[in-house]
């Protein structure tokens, strides 16, 4: 499998040359990079160093190491198109493209002059291609009644391609990528609705760990840290831990806040209020709530926001007609 542009890099690299008037000889005098080894770059026969590519960027005045990357190939030229495209999809369960999707990651995988050390960039297309497919089938409006089992054992065979003899008992002990990261989250949310709270929240813990510092390196995991999050938030919601679950919203809330991201927001707003309400701080939580109504209704969500509105003023006049019952 190529993973580089070898050749149109080196076509690149030797049109900034002249650009730049300089020969060969002239490269190999001022940095000392020599000329058998810049023509081998420049008809894309070799993988540059990473101290050359620092040194022709000085020279040449470009960051030639950002060139270099987007020359890439491979499952990293997969992942970085098509990720985007498909949490927009997740986001508003629009799956129409889906199947363009996995038509062209085939092809990617189908066009590949594969090497058996290739076998690592390989199974993560595969396994990109499959954690699309599940992700399509855990929100398909179409299930029977063995689909979490099902779907939770697709996950574990898939996580298997990328860490042999997967159990999800040795979650802490792995070392996560965004693809395992993310099919591990699906695998949380179908162990919630299996009522298995307390183990996914066992689970949501260490990915939340594990995403933070992945976080520091990669800000493409942004989007699974909302995620991780809100599935706690909910987790400890249905076990009743309303601490916990304010807690998680208010660092779902500060993580919007601080990435100007808001796409979950009212989620942790409404959770929050929830809760909120349920550990006896009624005026806290219609402020709470009343922020969630309006936000959603300044981007145009009218009709989440009369839901919300409606399932605080039910569960207000519950809580308001049983305190009158018990003091009559």
């Amino acid at each position: 499998m190529k993973l580089y542009h070898l050749d149109q890099f080196g076509a690149e690299l030797r049109k900034i040359r002249t650009d730049c008037n300089l020969s060969q000889s002239d490269v190999y005098k001022a940095i000392g990079v020599s000329e058998d080894t810049l023509r081998r770059i420049e008809h894309g026969l070799v993988i540059p160093r990473l101290d050359t590519l620092e040194y022709l960027s000085a020279l040449y005045k470009l960051d030639i190491g950002t060139l270099f990357l987007k020359s890439r190939l491979g499952h990293h030229y997969v992942h970085v198109n098509i990720a985007e495209t498909l949490n927009n999809m997740i986001i508003h369960t629009n799956f129409e493209q889906i199947d363009q999707v996995i038509a062209f990651i085939s092809e990617t995988l189908e066009s590949q002059d594969t090497r058996p050390t290739d076998q690592l960039f390989l199974n993560k297309l595969i396994q990109f291609k499959l954690m699309v497919e599940i992700i399509k089938s855990s929100t398909s409006p179409k299930k029977d009644a063995h689909y979490k089992d099902d779907l939770i054992l697709k996950i574990e065979s898939t996580l298997s391609l990328s860490i042999p003899d997967f159990s999800v008992l040795n979650v802490p002990g792995y070392n996560l990528d965004f693809i395992e990261i993310r099919l591990l989250i699906v695998y949380c949310d179908l162990l919630r609705l299996k009522d298995l709270f307390l183990d996914a929240i066992e689970i949501l813990e260490n990915l939340l760990e594990k995403t933070l510092y992945k976080m520091e390196f990669d800000k493409n995991h942004l989007d699974l840290l909302f995620k991780i999050y809100f599935n706690l938030a909910y987790c400890h919601h249905r076990n009743d831990n309303h601490e916990e679950v304010i807690i998680n919203c208010d660092k779902g809330l500060e993580l919007s806040r601080h990435h100007l991201n808001y796409s979950l927001m009212h989620a942790f707003l409404f959770r929050k209020s929830v809760s909120l309400f349920n550990l006896g701080n009624l005026s806290e939580s219609e402020i709470v709530i009343n922020d969630c109504i309006t936000m959603l209704r300044v981007v145009g969500k009218e009709s989440l926001a009369n839901h919300y509105k409606k399932v605080f003023e039910d569960m207000y006049y519950n809580t308001t007609e049983k305190k009158r019952a018990d003091n009559f």
